[in-house]
């Protein structure tokens, strides 16, 4: 088992998309309608049934035994609602979590952290993590 891992935005329910999946397509550049409108139809064929979505769904799964995990997330993208379940359900599950949320940013912001300093500040965050785990 690793010491712990770092997840940037993840994206964690495959069921029919709800929440700020559904709802915050206008703030979220990257999470916009042609992913609902391409990729859940795709991950319906990949997956088949409901039954077969929600079990292929990390956010539904077991996380006994799983080590520290280190999240980031912005409170304003599409993911953030399955993130918060993701975060609730592990901890529940006696699994560490450190959260770090940013505001008024977009899936996978961490990632344009040469272009913005709020992508900057979620590497310093995750990679301060790492250091102490």
């Amino acid at each position: 088992m690793p010491a712990g891992a770092v997840l940037m935005c993840p994206f964690v329910d495959y069921t029919d998309p709800k929440g700020t999946f559904k709802e915050y397509h206008k703030h979220d550049l990257i999470v916009n309608t042609s992913v609902t409108e391409m990729g859940v139809p795709y991950l319906r064929i990949k997956l088949g049934s409901e039954d077969n979505q929600r079990k292929s769904s990390p956010v539904y799964g077991s996380f006994e035994g799983l080590p520290p995990l280190c999240i980031v997330i912005s409170e304003h993208e599409c993911m953030y609602d399955q993130v918060i379940m993701l975060v609730n359900n592990a901890r529940q599950a006696g699994v560490d979590c450190t959260v770090g949320v940013w505001k008024y940013m977009c899936h996978v912001f961490p990632m344009l952290s040469p272009f913005i300093p709020e992508g900057q500040q979620s590497w310093d965050f995750m990679c301060e993590w790492i250091k102490t785990h």
